[in-house]
């Protein structure tokens, strides 16, 4: 979680990680506002990520803005292939989800 907290201050504002960067547009909420019940916008900015549970098997939640919404982040929570692309795009190198491989940065 710290690679991933790291990786995303210190990315170059002017290369902001999207929603659909991620494979997440039309992610269902887990908070944030959200009128119209269309789940995450694929152009909603990534800004931070979050955990709870056990260290070893933690439920990894993604907090992002969307020019439309002003308000709260919107909260969707990270699985496998998400948490995959993001180690990509941020040039790390993790494992995720059981018996995977990991996740190789790429050029």
């Amino acid at each position: 979680m710290v690679e991933l907290s790291s990786g995303l201050r210190d990315r170059d504002p002017s290369q902001p990680i999207n929603a659909s960067d991620l494979g997440l547009e039309g992610a269902e909420l887990v908070s944030g506002s959200d009128d119209d019940d269309s789940g995450l916008p694929g152009d909603a900015v990534l800004e931070r990520v979050s955990f709870d549970g056990p260290p070893e098997f933690p439920y990894v939640h993604a907090h992002f803005r969307s020019a439309s919404d002003d308000q709260d982040s919107l909260r969707v929570d990270l699985h496998t292939d998400a948490l995959r692309e993001l180690s990509h795009l941020l040039h790390l190198r993790h494992t995720w989800g059981t018996g995977s491989t990991a996740s190789e940065p790429r050029p």
